[in-house]
């Protein structure tokens, strides 16, 4: 290997080159190449959330048009503006 003279470059040397070979390395991990099963898990457990969340609506949803079809015979109908509105006949 080179010998250098100066201890002064010695130290920034092996740092650049330390960085230089972790540095593939450290991208793979941040773009998710290793740990490809954590990243399955963890999408898996985001797809059964979502359709947990999904399932929610549907079923408020549902229980919401119950209530409106059962609340519309209670209610009264009330005449338009253009309708008048009819006397009972007694």
């Amino acid at each position: 290997m080179l010998r250098f003279k100066s201890k002064k470059i010695t130290l920034p040397l092996y740092i650049c080159l330390l960085s230089a070979l972790l540095s593939p390395a450290l991208a793979q991990a941040e773009l998710g190449g290793s740990g490809g099963k954590a990243a399955r898990d963890a999408a898996e457990q985001r797809a059964v959330r979502e359709e947990k969340i999904e399932k929610r609506k549907q079923e408020a949803e549902a229980k919401k048009a119950a209530e409106s079809q059962q609340a519309q015979p209670v209610e009264a109908q009330t005449p338009t503006e253009g309708q008048q509105e009819k006397p009972a006949v007694q």
